[in-house]
């Protein structure tokens, strides 16, 4: 009968057992937190106001609380997003 098959799978399962023995290395100490208090005078938020009409279409643009334009919806078709223009009120 051949020896080396029976000594090679005592080697095989000697090699197995001794890898599932073994200690897995240690995890890595974590990153420092550092703390970064917040902006004590933050930005103002910019503020956009959209007022749909919706008996007309018309969308009237407004940035910072002054008047920027409307979008009406009849901008040309390379105009995308449509750019607000100033429109005049029709009289009363």
């Amino acid at each position: 009968m051949n020896r080396k098959i029976p000594l090679a799978l005592s080697m095989l399962f000697s090699c197995a057992i001794a890898s599932c023995a073994a200690t897995p290395p240690p995890a890595p100490a974590p990153d420092p937190i550092v703390y970064m208090p917040p902006d004590p005078n933050p930005p103002p938020p910019d503020e956009w106001n959209l007022l749909p009409d919706p008996t007309t279409g018309q969308v009237d643009v407004y940035h910072q609380g002054g008047y920027v334009g409307s979008v009406t919806g009849n901008e040309p078709a390379d105009e995308d997003p449509p750019v607000p223009h100033p429109v005049a009120t029709p009289a009363e």
